[in-house]
């Protein structure tokens, strides 16, 4: 019997593929395992997050301030004096909102006012709610600030906040301890991120909204003026020139939508429509114009 060495036919090793797209296959099935692992990181993050008593929530947001004042720098959950009308009208008109949408102790509300120029309102969590003289010196009646209100209040009452922290904390720590070189900071796993938790967040706000509505008319017996407080972010950020890419990235329903919503929501649940505006105080473009002694400084944040 005669053995023979033969040769390995030529590109017995080489894919029959061209090697850019193997390259972009790779690539398209990575996106998707990331998105996959981030949507699952995202929910199990929030779910774990929203079982945190508030007790313990409030607890963190008082060590960070410690720490924070401890280091030298401004904290956001530091509690500042109520010591101008302003503040003791917004203070006021909170306790009434609060008492609408039926939150009671434990939870508690801490609203915060700073006379920065930004156009912009937010919550923390242990229940640290910002408004921003920015956004109030546009407010057109008082329906709108007690649905801005209202709907900040919203995301501390259906734990939105802590929720928020334990998916970023759920999606960073398990993105940082994938093998290989991934980081949380390069553009694949950035861009897995902004998609896992771009929808999270936009349900978050229509779940606001719906409670900011609730509370409108249960204080004023309508929900008329509601939507002027969308009318007035669109007209900021002209929202008529947006695409449907920008929409799908975006982190919050478009404000058109959310005019629409609060429309949809008033017909189906049976809600007027139609009721007088309360105008607000007559002094509060002036409280609105006087500059506060200095505060703590939170920055910029949604």
């Amino acid at each position: 019997m005669d053995y023979q060495n033969r040769l390995p036919p030529e590109g017995i090793n080489t894919p029959g593929r061209h090697p850019l797209k193997e390259f972009l296959r790779l690539v398209f099935f990575a996106v998707i395992a990331l998105v996959f692992i981030g949507l699952l990181l995202n929910f199990v993050g929030g779910r774990l997050g929203g079982v945190v008593p508030f007790a313990v929530e409030r607890w963190v947001a008082e060590k960070i301030d410690i720490a924070l004042v401890e280091s030298a720098q401004d904290s956001p959950f530091a509690l500042d004096p109520i010591d101008s009308p302003l503040e003791e009208y917004l203070h006021e008109l909170a306790a009434r909102v609060q008492t609408a949408m039926g939150i009671e102790k434990p939870m508690a509300i801490t609203l915060h006012y700073s006379d920065e120029d930004i156009v912009n309102a937010y919550a923390l969590i242990g229940g640290h709610v910002y408004l921003f003289n920015g956004l109030l010196k546009q407010l057109p009646h008082e329906n709108a600030l007690v649905m801005l209100m209202a709907h900040e209040f919203s995301h501390v009452q259906l734990r939105h906040t802590v929720k928020g922290v334990g998916s970023g904390l759920a999606v960073a720590v398990g993105m940082a301890i994938l093998p290989g070189n991934s980081t949380v900071g390069s553009p694949m796993i950035s861009f897995a991120n902004q998609l896992t938790s771009t929808r999270f967040s936009r349900g978050m706000e229509s779940d606001a909204d719906e409670q900011g509505l609730m509370a409108v008319e249960k204080m004023y017996g309508h929900v008329n003026g509601a939507g002027d407080l969308f009318e007035l972010f669109m007209l900021q950020r002209g929202e008529d020139d947006q695409r449907d890419w920008e929409t799908f990235l975006s982190t919050h329903p478009l404000d058109a939508d959310r005019i629409e919503f609060v429309e949809f929501y008033a017909l189906s649940k049976g809600l007027s429509q139609r009721g007088d505006l309360t105008a607000l105080p007559a002094q509060f473009a002036t409280w609105l114009s006087t500059p506060l002694r200095v505060k703590n400084s939170p920055g910029n944040a949604d």
